[in-house]
């Protein structure tokens, strides 16, 4: 029987199904109660309701395999480029060696295609040999240790709490620095809110007090002119610093001299306390003076793209410098 591709709805108990198959890969310290509250949640939000989706290949009531897709728009070379994301592919154990994840992919790209996407994009945990098999390309991107060196006193910056209200402003200084990068991921305001509602649910969904998730802009006259999304991992009872993950960040200052300041502000809240350590994907020309940027090395999940079309072939093939992609834009 020729196995069947199906778009798992929330109440299907085939998504019940793939939520037990990627629960052990995937869990994020979440009980599995937690992790299906979490991916529920996320779907249930304005932009994912429009935009994700959990699909599989089923055959005999059985789900051989399943995987996210994501509808989004690329920024390449100065166009836009309609494109299908591709996350959490997993077959598990007993279906595999039999092609269902490639046959999987093969049936999201192609829908895509006639729906007029022009890339497919993913990210991939494990060797990009197999992707490469498939037609994906690796896109080269950049992670890096951020020191914020101590300096008497905070810099007298207006940092406060980010809101809705600012949402569309933080798209405008995005899309103003993404300019100047060839590649980069197409904002809007219900894309950054998704990105924050997606970090908090998964501080308030796992062990309390395990995460937190801090979200600041810098303002001037009124107006968000710089953002840092933080999530910030915590170990109870540990006196191990704080890890800080800048999930994203930006910038109307093309030197990125108000995020720097505004991390120097963070930091400096508390003062006994060690020094949190702080990573990020960290793109080319941002380097805020008030920030020393050591250890660049290669991300960890490895983005690849797939042209389905005219619009989204690279060419030439794009190097670290020519990407600007943080980590909350990963699927």
């Amino acid at each position: 029987m020729v196995p069947a591709f199906k778009v798992l709805s929330p109440d299907d108990p085939l998504h019940d199904q793939a939520l037990d198959h990627t629960f052990a890969q995937w869990n994020d310290l979440l009980t599995r109660e937690g992790y299906a509250q979490y991916n529920r949640a996320q779907l249930r939000t304005a932009w994912g309701s429009q935009h994700l989706e959990r699909v599989g290949l089923v055959s005999n009531g059985l789900l051989l395999v399943s995987a996210k897709r994501y509808r989004v728009t690329m920024r390449l070379d100065g166009r836009a480029v309609p494109t299908i994301g591709i996350g959490a592919v997993f077959t598990p154990a007993e279906h595999r060696g039999r092609g269902h994840a490639a046959a999987l992919i093969d049936h999201i790209v192609e829908a895509a295609r006639a729906d007029g996407a022009a890339m497919a994009m993913l990210f991939s945990e494990i060797a990009p040999r197999y992707y490469e098999r498939l037609g994906f390309a690796v896109v080269p991107m950049q992670q890096a240790l951020v020191g914020v060196p101590w300096k008497p006193g905070a810099p007298a910056v207006l940092v406060r709490s980010g809101e809705p209200r600012d949402l569309d402003l933080l798209v405008e200084t995005h899309h103003q620095r993404a300019a100047g990068y060839r590649f980069s991921l197409v904002y809007d305001a219900e894309w950054l809110q998704y990105t924050l509602a997606k970090k908090r649910m998964l501080s308030g969904f796992g062990p309390p007090g395990a995460r937190d998730v801090e979200f600041f802009v810098c303002e001037e006259g009124t107006r968000a002119v710089a953002w840092v999304l933080l999530q910030i991992a915590r170990r109870r009872g540990s006196s191990e610093a704080e890890s800080w993950s800048i999930a994203s960040c930006g910038d109307r200052d093309p030197s990125g001299a108000r995020v720097g300041a505004m991390l120097q502000a963070l930091v400096a809240r508390t003062p006994g306390s060690r020094p949190p350590v702080i990573h990020a994907w960290w793109p080319a020309r941002f380097d805020p003076v008030q920030l020393a940027i050591h250890r660049r090395t290669v991300t960890g999940s490895i983005l690849m793209t797939r042209p389905l079309g005219e619009r989204g072939r690279i060419v030439p093939p794009l190097a670290a410098d020519d990407v600007l992609y943080w980590h909350a834009d990963a699927f």
